[in-house]
């Protein structure tokens, strides 16, 4: 009986420590969405410059391996596709199958995947080696706000720079998949557009977007909040690190599934089409 008891006390103290933790990430996360806001309208918050710096540093210098990666899984997609769908039908129907799964899923799940590996650990990196420093709690002796002035710039650019490079990968993916399509298998562009016109609609297009903004949202909030909350010596960056990338990835996947899940129910609706 004793052992039950402790066993439930033991429990309770996981699920009340876990819950306090995720009150703290929430509001983190809403007071670093607020000030991102505010900051467009008030230089007090956060330097204008400072945005333009992580636009760069989150969309520009991400651009390269956006393209090659997105490129190199449109091409796979195609090569492993075509195959088995020759087998029991025309092989045009690849350039369907690689619009809507890129689109609509891949894309938005594989970019943010890239994002999360290069910018999200470099966000952890760098504010908690801030933390470590203690340059974070002069911050707030000098009255500055620490999330306002060091997550909300990193907040706004990822949120609007995600979504572009999803953008860049999924038209690099698309061509990946039309080489590989027009000179592997000898399917016309006639009638690789023609499928895809037919099977792609502007709402997959719309869904990964949106998808693209909540992956932002998502790897911010919890790459920001591991880098803030680093305490002890040098090593510990390295460990919030790692484990601000396996909680990326956890939540991308759960994130990406339930939003799959609310989309095929809005289709079956046919709220959208």
């Amino acid at each position: 009986m004793s052992f039950l008891t402790d066993l439930i006390v033991a429990l309770g103290q996981f699920i009340n420590r876990y819950l306090a933790v995720l009150g703290k990430a929430v509001r983190f996360g809403a007071q670093a969405m607020a000030f991102g806001v505010r900051g467009l309208f008030s230089r007090r918050i956060y330097p204008r410059h400072e945005l333009i710096v992580q636009m760069d540093y989150t969309g520009a210098r991400s651009t390269a391996i956006m393209v090659l990666l997105g490129f190199l899984v449109g091409a796979s997609l195609v090569i492993q596709t075509t195959p088995s769908l020759a087998r029991y039908g025309p092989a045009e129907l690849v350039a369907g199958v690689v619009g809507v799964s890129i689109l609509r899923t891949l894309g938005p799940l594989l970019a943010a995947i890239i994002f999360a590996g290069r910018v999200g650990a470099g966000f952890t990196a760098e504010l908690g080696t801030m933390a470590v420093s203690e340059e974070i709690t002069a911050l707030d002796t000098m009255g500055i706000h620490p999330v306002g002035y060091l997550v909300a710039p990193r907040f706004l650019a990822a949120c609007l720079m995600l979504p572009a490079c999803t953008v860049l990968f999924d038209l690099s993916a698309l061509c990946g998949g039309y080489v590989v399509g027009i000179y592997q298998f000898n399917i016309t562009s006639e009638d690789w557009f023609n499928v895809t016109k037919q099977f792609v609609k502007m709402s997959d297009f719309i869904f990964g977007l949106s998808k693209s903004v909540v992956f932002a949202w998502l790897i911010t909030l919890v790459c920001c909040f591991k880098g803030f909350h680093v305490r002890g010596s040098g090593i510990e960056v390295g460990r919030a690190t790692m484990q601000a990338i396996v909680i990326c990835l956890i939540l991308l996947i759960i994130s990406d599934t339930v939003m799959s899940l609310i989309y095929n129910f809005m289709y079956r609706m046919e709220w959208v089409r």
